[in-house]
């Protein structure tokens, strides 16, 4: 398998072999390139310095990893979405934060990255057994359950990123499941998305709903509020999404890539002004196999490929 990546490269975050010339500034990636091959390459995790994938051989690492990462077991969770970090340093996660299997126990929200450790001053939601996917926005989170059922919580100051009524019965600091995403015409919730003040759902039938916002700062995408708006990319069926600190990618159902949003760091995969709100990307020349996956760093997009044959 390959991973591509393009965008932010100040801390070498894109550089896995460890050969950056160490005597000059390292430069952003304006275009996909070929990062890493193995065998096995999951859903890579990056942060604003530092991007975690597993593979084959352990999970490789690439730039200047953050605290957090020291622990073994948040760094499998995190990368199994069983647990997720949030723009304000709060994280969520199931059961035992020492041990990366999942025990059955509600999930539990965090202060910081040292209460996770020492399993202190963290909120137990007892109405969360059943998760299948934690993501987390700028200041809260999203879960999924294996039925579809997403739940929201976080600051009840960006309530357009809740999806839902906050009261006395709901506060936004509790999940509270999201009504507007149940009886979707083509069929359940199957994943979910986050970054930023945005968040994004996939249904099985393959359409694409995203909501957020940022009160009095404008979105990179049109039409999104407080409910969650149908993603519409030409006549596309969407295979996967994901997003990122101001923009996201996404993959439709014919393997193309198409990205939104901010470029400033070439995290969009294009290198002309885009002329509508999504834009197709270029494939990377050399690819050869077919894109199973997209994905977003706060300030970069991966693809990841599935080789057609092995290069010799």
């Amino acid at each position: 398998m390959e991973l591509y990546a393009t965008g932010n490269n100040a801390w070498n975050q894109l550089d896995f072999d460890g050969v950056a010339d160490a005597s000059t500034e390292p430069t952003d990636f304006t275009s996909f390139q070929l990062v890493l091959e193995d065998a096995v390459i999951d859903r890579p995790h990056a942060s604003l310095a530092c991007t975690l994938v597993n593979t084959s051989n352990g999970i490789r690492t690439a730039g200047v990893p953050e605290v957090w990462m020291q622990s073994p077991s948040l760094k499998d969770k995190v990368l199994g979405s069983s647990a997720a970090i949030a723009g304000n340093g709060s994280i969520a996660g199931w059961g035992n934060p020492r041990t990366s299997i999942y025990d059955g126990e509600a999930v539990k929200q965090y202060r910081s990255e040292s209460h996770f450790q020492e399993g202190k001053n963290q909120a137990t939601f007892t109405s969360l057994r059943h998760v299948s996917q934690l993501v987390a926005y700028e200041t809260g989170f999203a879960a999924l359950s294996p039925t579809g059922q997403v739940w929201t919580w976080g600051d009840e100051r960006y309530e357009a990123c809740l999806c839902r009524e906050v009261s006395d019965d709901s506060p936004a600091e509790e999940p509270g499941a999201v009504a507007e995403l149940e009886d979707l015409p083509t069929g359940k919730v199957k994943k979910l998305a986050a970054a930023g003040y945005l968040l994004m759902a996939l249904t099985e039938g393959n359409d694409l709903y995203a909501w957020g916002g940022h009160p009095g700062l404008p979105g990179f995408l049109d039409d999104i509020s407080a409910s969650p708006s149908p993603v519409v990319i030409e006549d596309h069926d969407v295979a996967d999404c994901a997003v990122g600190q101001s923009h996201s990618a996404v993959l439709t159902l014919s393997g193309e890539v198409y990205t939104a949003g901010a470029n400033a760091n070439g995290q969009l995969g294009i290198t002309t002004e885009a002329d509508s709100p999504w834009s197709k990307v270029p494939l990377p020349p050399g690819l050869d196999g077919t894109i199973v996956s997209v994905a977003c760093g706060p300030r970069n997009s991966f693809m990841t490929v599935q080789k057609r044959h092995l290069h010799t």
